[in-house]
């Protein structure tokens, strides 16, 4: 007599072979965007405090520069509480870049009307540093609206890219003026684009 427990029981095993485990994913599902949420943070509490303090250098017109560095610089009109500000011609360094931008000053060309500032970056730091020649920069007019960075002219125009330590990026950044520059106060506004603050430098022109 053959012995039942030669074969396979097969509302055990149908197909012949055993019912492979299931892998779990919701750890996966659940662990991924953990993992990338921290990275993100970390980021940006890291890009938050690595802002320094801004100090102002005088320009070679300015005699009465000197003492800048000590507060927020002179006021100008719509100045916020965390502004540093100084005039046309200073260099004003924070974060290991000093920015040194020349008077503003009117360029014609066929198609176009500007007001351009000559931009001169230089890294005094130790680690590479990024730098951007559109997005970051603005003008406000005597008025009191802020017109952003245009393309069109022909200076060289200050792009965007990194500056090694002890290197120097410098170009033009320019606004448009198609009514002309009408007498007053003109402020030249940096507010870096990819930082979470929102302390402006501020370069105060009078035309």
């Amino acid at each position: 007599m053959t012995d039942p427990a030669m074969y396979p029981n097969p509302e055990q095993h149908p197909h012949g072979r055993p019912a492979r485990s299931k892998r779990r994913i919701w750890p996966w599902l659940v662990g991924v965007p953990v993992l990338l949420f921290g990275a993100c943070s970390i980021a940006l509490v890291s890009n938050l405090g690595g802002d320094t303090e801004a100090t102002v250098t005088a320009g070679p017109d300015d005699a009465a520069g000197g003492d800048a560095g000590a507060d927020r610089g002179p006021d100008f009109p719509g100045k916020l509480d965390h502004d540093t500000a100084a005039p046309a011609g200073a260099t004003i360094t924070r974060d290991d870049l000093a920015y040194t931008l020349t008077p503003l000053e009117s360029v014609e060309t066929m198609f176009s009307s500007s007001l351009c500032s000559t931009v001169t970056i230089d890294n005094v730091g130790t680690a590479q540093n990024d730098f951007n020649g559109y997005t970051d920069w603005s003008l406000q007019d005597p008025s009191g609206a802020i017109r952003d960075a245009t393309f069109g002219t022909d200076r060289p125009m200050l792009n965007s890219g990194k500056i090694a330590p002890g290197g120097r990026a410098t170009g033009s950044v320019c606004f448009d003026n198609p009514t002309g520059a009408a007498p007053g106060t003109y402020v030249v506004l940096f507010e870096d684009t990819f930082s979470l603050s929102t302390d402006r430098l501020a370069w105060i022109n009078t035309l």
